[in-house]
């Protein structure tokens, strides 16, 4: 009875959860129904609060010129996230680095251990930057699973998943965020307001004033604190409800090998397997960016500075050229979006900016908060449109065009709001399947495994962040 007793409560939750779900698949759409929609909304603002028409044959200024001269603004964004993703990618799935997770998941001899592992590498990863968090938290996992089931230790796997997914958080909040590389590169500040603010607006935001300073750190530290006890504090307690990975996944992770092997039967094969010029190109790369390091120090890197360190790196890591195309086209299957997207997301900012409903929504925010609680506001809604629009670049093009003018009136801090849309943009992340799915499909599980995790750390590490926003950042 106590067995029976014990399946119907699972069944229970497990009917909660797929109820979540079905709710979520029935109603929320993808994220390019909401680009498009986005698109309508805005314009339909506009056409409402603002003065400007929507066409007119003797009127240069009107929304539909607004949108389409803006359309293809962020063709050099778009390529910078784009090699952003599938850079960190190749590093993440090159050779040592796989060795390397493949020597770190023999140290844990516990359930416990093994997910404190896997949070805390995933962390580590994502931090540096979000593609290699991504990536090399699935590949982490993948080799903790595999170590354990040789060993005999008892791993839920849910627990383990969630726990690594929770690290997207500081991916997506930490040195390679959207928003913070895009502060930190100079004139893209002054480029996104109107003109009557830049001239208030700075240059640049390093990344030591916004994710790299000690307090921003510390919350992302404290973050992890809170994943980790959620997941061990709602470990099963009972054996027989660990849920163990299979052990065809077992076989097929062991099987599957990374290395591909040159091939020297022809000279064209000789040339493209040969790794003479990988190691020179790419070192030559790396030893211009050690010198940059050395001179401006990580802090100091902007986002095409980063993109160039990791393109260099993965091509020293890879070295065979094959694997390291490989790995790069791997990449390029999740970059989509940025591609079909980023073009109307500039649409959008133009479609903002041009009709002076940008000016309009600041004047909103000013008028309900002041410069303690605009940061706590601008966190709240930065979190609350992540979930609509599930991606940091394109977000960020369209809010701050009024969250800086709106931080300048308040008096609030640029280097808070920038903390507090990185911050909130992240948090959500975790309770929407989007960026859910790359782990979802390596370890063949569906979201209502995980969510009932995510989303209870999620509630406390928002009140952790509130605070935070509050008294140090």
């Amino acid at each position: 009875m106590e067995s029976a007793g014990v399946y119907v409560e699972d069944v229970k939750k497990r009917t909660f959860m797929d109820a979540y779900i079905d709710w979520f698949i029935r109603w929320i759409p993808d994220s390019w129904f909401f680009c498009l929609g986005l698109t309508a909304l805005v314009a339909v603002c506009a056409l409402i609060f603002t003065d400007m028409p929507f066409y007119s044959f003797s009127q240069p200024k009107n929304l539909v010129n607004a949108w389409t001269g803006s359309f293809w603004n962020l063709l050099a964004f778009t390529m910078q996230m784009t090699v952003l993703l599938v850079t960190g990618s190749a590093v993440a799935a090159s050779p040592p680095v796989k060795r390397l997770l493949s020597a770190i998941a023999r140290f844990p001899n516990t359930q416990a251990q093994v997910v404190i592992v896997g949070a805390v590498g995933a962390w580590m990863m994502g931090y540096l930057h979000w593609g290699i968090g991504m990536m090399g938290g699935i590949m982490l996992g993948r080799q903790l699973f595999i170590q354990a089931k040789l060993r005999g230790i008892k791993v839920h796997k849910p627990i383990l998943v969630a726990a690594i997914f929770l690290q997207f958080i500081p991916g997506a909040a930490g040195l390679s965020g959207a928003a913070a590389l895009f502060s930190a590169s100079p004139g893209y500040l002054k480029n996104m307001v109107t003109a009557e603010y830049k001239d208030s607006v700075p240059n640049f935001l390093s990344l030591a004033e916004t994710v790299a300073s000690p307090a921003f750190i510390a919350t992302l530290l404290l973050g992890l604190a809170v994943s980790i006890a959620v997941c061990l504090w709602m470990m099963p307690k009972d054996p027989s409800r660990i849920e163990e990975i299979e052990d065809e996944f077992v076989r097929e992770a062991m099987s599957n090998k990374s290395e591909v092997k040159a091939d020297n039967s022809t000279p064209a094969l000789r040339m493209s397997h040969s790794r003479v010029l990988m190691y020179a190109i790419g070192g030559i790369g790396l030893a211009w960016c050690g010198l940059f390091l050395y001179n401006k120090g990580i802090l100091g890197l902007s986002l095409n500075n980063y993109n160039f360190l990791f393109l260099c790196l993965g091509m020293v890591l890879c070295g065979n050229p094959v694997l390291f195309c490989k790995t790069i086209r791997e990449g390029l299957d999740g970059s989509w979006g940025f591609v079909l997207q980023f073009p109307f997301y500039a649409g959008i900012f133009g479609l903002i900016s041009q009709s002076g409903l940008g000016t309009l929504i600041a004047h909103l925010f000013i008028s309900v908060s002041d410069a303690n609680t605009f940061p706590l506001f601008a966190f709240i809604y930065s979190g609350l449109l992540n979930i609509a629009v599930p991606s940091g670049g394109s977000k960020f093009v369209i809010e701050a065009p009024y969250i800086i003018p709106a931080a300048l009136e308040t008096g609030a801090h640029i280097k808070t709001i920038i903390c507090a849309y990185q911050l909130g943009d992240s948090l959500t992340n975790e309770i929407t399947p989007f960026f859910a799915l790359p782990y979802l499909a390596n370890f063949k599980l569906e979201f209502n495994r995980i969510i009932p995790y995510t989303f209870v750390a999620v509630v406390l590490i928002f009140i952790v962040n509130n605070a935070m926003l509050w008294w140090a950042i």
